[in-house]
């Protein structure tokens, strides 16, 4: 009879033998315990492996790379990824598609969404062959990752509302020619309906004349949670509803109005007229 390799941990025999056949081995539990990798440890050697092949593809200089957004090798791997990851994690179907300039270097824009979830701009970005600067919540930003978020030139918002520096960047970009994104409920709305509208983005727009590019988007995970929504299945529908260009209209709240009501027609949601409780603590960190 063959000998088996069934022994303690402690090194002595067992004596309690497995199943006949079975390959299983006892584990201390303190071992396992022990050799679990810590979360940051992880985070960081995935930012050491991205930087890595970012370092790989400036070397090889593939000019086929530049081709997407911000006309750039990393950023085009990275916007390709994504297309995959919206495609295959979500099957995302897109429709209005028309709407969206095709071109990495639109001129300024204003991209305006409603918010279902924590991948409603992962998803969003995967369709547009333009970088889309996006605002985040600030307490998200963990020093740890700076260079990252320097990377993706976020701005960074203070939930309390008080400041207003990131409405002074955001116009700033868009008239020096870049896109923004904005998410104007501030939270994730309850699914199917569509709560007020914040008038920061009828501001921006208003102060920019930008042309804005509407979004509708539904069908993603239904967890606020970051790494849960990004890690769930889901049958997600992104909907360009318009690419509208309100001219001189100056007026903010109008201008606003005017988004809301649209997006309540192409979804056929329900108006719910209650704002989102102000200073919320949400784990999504692009509800702001």
């Amino acid at each position: 009879m063959p000998t088996s390799d069934w022994a303690s941990p402690r090194g002595f025999d067992n004596p309690q033998r497995p199943p006949h056949g079975s390959q299983a081995r006892c584990r201390d539990p303190d071992t396992d315990r022990n050799s679990a990798m810590p979360a940051w440890l992880t985070v960081l050697l995935l930012v050491a492996a991205w930087t890595a092949i970012v370092l790989i593809v400036r070397w090889m200089g593939a000019r086929w790379l530049s081709e997407g957004p911000a006309g750039d090798a990393v950023h085009f791997l990275t916007w390709q990824a994504l297309r995959g990851y919206s495609r295959l994690m979500h099957r995302t179907t897109y429709t209005g598609l028309e709407h969206v300039p095709q071109t990495n270097a639109p001129g300024g824009l204003v991209v305006v969404s409603n918010h279902t979830g924590p991948v409603d701009p992962l998803i969003i970005q995967a369709a547009c062959p333009f970088k889309i600067r996006w605002m985040m919540a600030a307490d998200f930003m963990i020093p740890q990752l700076a260079p990252f978020w320097r990377w993706l030139r976020l701005i960074p918002v203070d939930r309390n509302g008080r400041d207003s520096g990131p409405a002074r960047a955001a116009i700033r970009h868009v008239r020096g020619g870049g896109v923004i994104g904005i998410f104007p409920e501030g939270a994730i709305a309850p699914r199917g309906e569509v709560r007020p509208f914040h008038q920061g983005a009828g501001l921006i727009i208003a102060r920019t004349k930008a042309p804005v590019l509407l979004v509708w988007v539904s069908g993603t995970p239904a967890s606020p949670e970051m790494f849960t929504a990004l890690s769930t299945r889901s049958r997600a529908r992104v909907h360009f509803v318009d690419h509208l260009d309100f001219g001189d209209q100056r007026d903010a709240a109008a201008i606003t109005a005017e988004l809301r009501r649209r997006i309540i027609d192409a979804s056929r949601w329900p108006a719910n007229d209650e704002p989102l409780p102000p200073g919320i603590r949400t784990p999504d960190p692009f509800a702001v």
